[in-house]
C-alpha cells in the first residue's frame, strides 16, 4: 500500500530496508538532563541525578539505568523526581513508536457517500465550536505574546484538551474545519492547524491522550516567536534580503526564550519551538543541531510544520497540492526529516487527504469527503463543478463503487488540486456544511 501512495505522489518506490532512522542505538552523545517525576519512571531510563544526595539511598552507584521493576519501587520510594539522560528518554520514546501497532486515523464505518455526507455534517457543529474557539484563543495568545504579555497557559491547555476531544471522537470534522485559511492572519491559523495535525498524528501512532495533549501544545505555541520578529519583514510580499531572512530565523529563539522564561511551561514546548526548524542533517537553524538532540515531538513538529506550510498561500506565494508537498517531505526523509516519521505520515494523510480538491478524468472538481480504509486512493468525493468548472449542486460518489459520469465513462481522480486552482470558495462550503 505505502509503495502505491508513493507512486500517487511522484515517487518510483526503491527497496528500502527494514531500518528505523530515528532507533539507532547511539554510542556517544552529549548527556541532556530530564527532570520527571518518579511516577513516570520506565526499564531503560538512565537516572543520572536525584533530588537529594546519592549516599542518602542504598545504591552502589551514582547513576542507575533502570532494569527492574525493583529499581523503580525503589526510586519511588526516597525520592519524589529524579534527573534522567534525556537521551534514553528518546530512544526508548521512538522504540515504543517503532513498535506500536498503527490504526489509520480515517478509519470509518462503511458508509454508503450519502450517509458519509450526513455524518459529516451531523458532527460539524461541535467541532465547529472548538475549532472557532482556537482562532479566538490563538489570535489573543499572539496579540499578548507581541506585547510581551503573560500568555494564558492554562487557557491554553483547556483549548489543547478539547481539541483532542474532538480528534479522538472524529478527526475528520476539524481536519476539514482547518482548511480555512486567510494568508493575513497565517501565523495564528498556521500554529491552529499544526496543533489539530499534530494530535491527529499522535492518535494515528497511538500515543496515550498525555503524549497527544503535549504535541498538541507544542503544536498551536511553536511559532509564537514570529510575533517578535518585525511584521513588515514577516509579511513581506517578496524575496526576503539576506540580512531580512537572518530576522526571520530568529524566531526560533526568540519564542524559546520567550516561553522558558514565563514560566509554568513544560520544558518540551520550549523545545519544540527552538527545535522546529531543525534537520536531521544538522544544516537546520538556529543553531545547526544534529539529529541525538531532537526529541520525537520535535521531529512530529518539524514534519507537520513544513506541510502545512507548503500547502499553505502566503503574501509571497501560492500554496501547493498535498500530494506535491507529500512529495518534498518524503524526498527530505533521512536528510532533514526522520525517515520512519514522514513514512506514517504519508500513510495518515494518505494521497487523497479529507478536505482536498481534486480533478476528476472527466475535468470536473471534488472535495474529498472521506477516505476509504481499505482504497485510500478511492476516497469519498463530492462533486461541486460540472466540466466546465461551473459551480453545481453538490454530488457525492463513492469511487470504490466505480461511479459513471453521462458520458458512461468511468470516473477516477486525475490529480490533486491547491486550493487556489479552482475558483470555488471552499470556506463557504465547509461553513455550509457546519
Amino acid at each position: 500500500m505505502f509503495d502505491s501512495l508513493l507512486q500517487f505522489i511522484g515517487i518510483k518506490p526503491k527497496p528500502r530496508a527494514s531500518v528505523v532512522a530515528s532507533t539507532k542505538p547511539i554510542t556517544s552523545h552529549k548527556v541532556e538532563k530530564k527532570k520527571i517525576p518518579v511516577h513516570k519512571l520506565a526499564k531503560g531510563m538512565t537516572v543520572i541525578e536525584l533530588d537529594r544526595p546519592w549516599t542518602e539511598i542504598p545504591v552502589l552507584f551514582q547513576e542507575i539505568t533502570i532494569e527492574s521493576d525493583k529499581e523503580i519501587a525503589l526510586l519511588q520510594k526516597y525520592c519524589q523526581y529524579v534527573y534522567i539522560d534525556y537521551h534514553s528518554y528518546n530512544t526508548i520514546y521512538a522504540e515504543q513508536l517503532r513498535q506500536r501497532k498503527r490504526t489509520p486515523i480515517y478509519k470509518k464505518p462503511n458508509l454508503t457517500p450519502q450517509e458519509a455526507s450526513a455524518k459529516l455534517r451531523e458532527e460539524m457543529p461541535r467541532a465547529k465550536k472548538t475549532f472557532d474557539k482556537s482562532q479566538k484563543h490563538i489570535n489573543k495568545l499572539m496579540a499578548d505574546v507581541q506585547r510581551d504579555s503573560k500568555i494564558d497557559i492554562e487557557g491554553s491547555k483547556e483549548l489543547v484538551s478539547s481539541c483532542v476531544d474532538s480528534i479522538l471522537s472524529n478527526e475528520t470534522a476539524l481536519f476539514w474545519l482547518s482548511k480555512i485559511k486567510n494568508k493575513d492572519e497565517y501565523t495564528s491559523e498556521h500554529c491552529v492547524r499544526v496543533g489539530i495535525l499534530a494530535i491527529a498524528f499522535g492518535k494515528y501512532l497511538q500515543l496515550p491522550r498525555e503524549q497527544l495533549e503535549m504535541l498538541g501544545l507544542c503544536g498551536i505555541l511553536h511559532d509564537v516567536g514570529k510575533m517578535k520578529v518585525p511584521q513588515h519583514i514577516l509579511n513581506k510580499e517578496g524575496p526576503l534580503t539576506p540580512d531580512e531572512y537572518k530576522i526571520v530565523k530568529e524566531h526560533t529563539v526568540l519564542g524559546y526564550v520567550f516561553l522558558k522564561n514565563h514560566g509554568g511551561i513544560d520544558e518540551q514546548v520550549c523545545t519544540a519551538a527552538y527545535n522546529h526548524h531543525e534537520r536531521l542533517n544538522g544544516n537546520g537553524y538556529p543553531r545547526k543541531a544534529n539529529e541525538e538532540v531532537l526529541s520525537q515531538y520535535d521531529r512530529i513538529i518539524a514534519i507537520i510544520d513544513s506541510y502545512d506550510a507548503m500547502i499553505s498561500d502566503r503574501c509571497y506565494r501560492k500554496g501547493m497540492s498535498p500530494s506535491r508537498a507529500l512529495n518534498q517531505l518524503y524526498k527530505g526523509k533521512s536528510e532533514l526529516y526522520d525517515a520512519e516519521l514522514v513514512k506514517q505520515f504519508i500513510q495518515m494523510v494518505g494521497v487523497y487527504p479529507v478536505g482536498s480538491l481534486v480533478e476528476m478524468n472527466n475535468g470536473q472538481v471534488g472535495v474529498v469527503l472521506s477516505v476509504n480504509e481499505h482504497s485510500k486512493l478511492e476516497p469519498v468525493v463530492e462533486l461541486v463543478t460540472d466540466t466546465e468548472r461551473n459551480l453545481i449542486k453538490p454530488v457525492s460518489i463513492d469511487l470504490t463503487k466505480h461511479p459513471k459520469d453521462e458520458d458512461g465513462q468511468s470516473l477516477k481522480i486525475k490529480q490533486t488540486l491547491a486550493d487556489n486552482e479552482v475558483d470555488f470558495d471552499l470556506e463557504a462550503f465547509i461553513n455550509g456544511a457546519a
